[in-house]
């Protein structure tokens, strides 16, 4: 089950669940798998399910093999970008696309630098994190600034601009450990509805909702785990030093309350599609922000 808090104990669970509903699938078609394949296990169960199985053995992935490590261009990753791609909403610009491109040696600094901070202003977070993901792809293109992919679970693809400084001053390695955070969030929530959904059956009925992070209309489901990313990323500010360039991760810090309490209004308008274990949540979400509140 999830918590808003972070769980490292808990989110282990969780993911085990995972990897043997993975493993349950690839067993029954007779698909033999690889020892720590991490999300590899994953893409070759989702493609048994969907009739596109590669070759009958689920391989390792190219990666750095710990937690929360870059991870190069693989196949089955590439076809997550592909799948991510074509569910943009309608209208939206995607010329310059997004691919997957490999890692130099400044941009995993920056990696490096990410996780320092997190470990240094919220461990509890890192530690779950690196139950949660194996790997860190890396995209470059407009379309896309980061996603996640239950077909590849246990992977995150973050837009390499993200390594960056931001207009208004917010240092990199502080704007790609909000986007693991975020990232990370979406994956652990991925993991705990797999047992425990936050959502009804209802909730398929009801209309898609308007929320803070995308310009589409969108599912119940969807709005849910924005305003669980959200609360988190706001705590991940309220956590950062205060030599952390204050201004701009106050701003940042601002913006992301603001749009985690227009996700958390509308989702207690639609209370009654939650499951006990959403509304659980919600209640954390609302708790979390009390101290923020302006």
């Amino acid at each position: 089950m999830l918590r808003v808090a972070p769980d490292a104990q808990a989110a282990r669970r969780d993911e085990e669940a995972v990897r043997r509903v993975a493993e349950g699938v690839l067993a029954a078609a007779g698909v033999r798998t690889a020892a720590a394949a991490g999300p590899a296990i994953v893409a070759a169960a989702f493609a048994v399910q969907t009739a596109n199985l590669p070759n009958e053995t689920a391989g390792t992935d190219a990666a750095t093999g710990e937690p929360l490590g870059p991870v190069g261009p693989a196949p089955h990753l590439a076809r997550s970008v592909e799948r991510a791609l074509a569910a943009r909403p309608r209208g939206a610009d995607v010329t310059e696309g997004s691919r997957l491109v490999g890692w130099e040696r400044a941009e995993r600094a920056v990696l490096d630098d990410s996780r320092d901070r997190l470990a240094a202003a919220w461990p509890e977070m890192l530690d779950e994190l690196r139950v949660c993901v194996a790997q860190v792809a890396l995209l470059e293109g407009r379309a896309i600034d980061g996603f996640t992919d239950f077909a590849t679970h246990g992977a995150v693809y973050v837009n390499r601009a993200r390594l960056g400084a931001s207009p208004r001053g917010l240092p990199g390695p502080v704007r790609f450990a909000e986007a693991l955070v975020h990232e990370g969030t979406h994956t652990r929530c991925n993991a705990a509805q797999l047992t425990s959904p936050f959502l009804t059956a209802a909730a398929d009925g009801v209309d898609p909702v308007r929320t803070p992070l995308r310009a589409d209309p969108r599912p119940l489901a969807g709005l849910f785990q924005q305003a669980v990313v959200l609360t988190r990323c706001t705590e991940l500010y309220r956590r950062l030093p205060d030599a952390e360039n204050i201004t701009p991760a106050a701003a940042r810090r601002d913006r992301l309350s603001g749009d985690a309490r227009q996700a958390i209004g509308t989702l207690w308008q639609h209370a009654g599609s939650l499951t006990a274990h959403g509304l659980a949540v919600l209640e954390e979400c609302d708790a979390l922000l009390r101290p923020t509140a302006v």
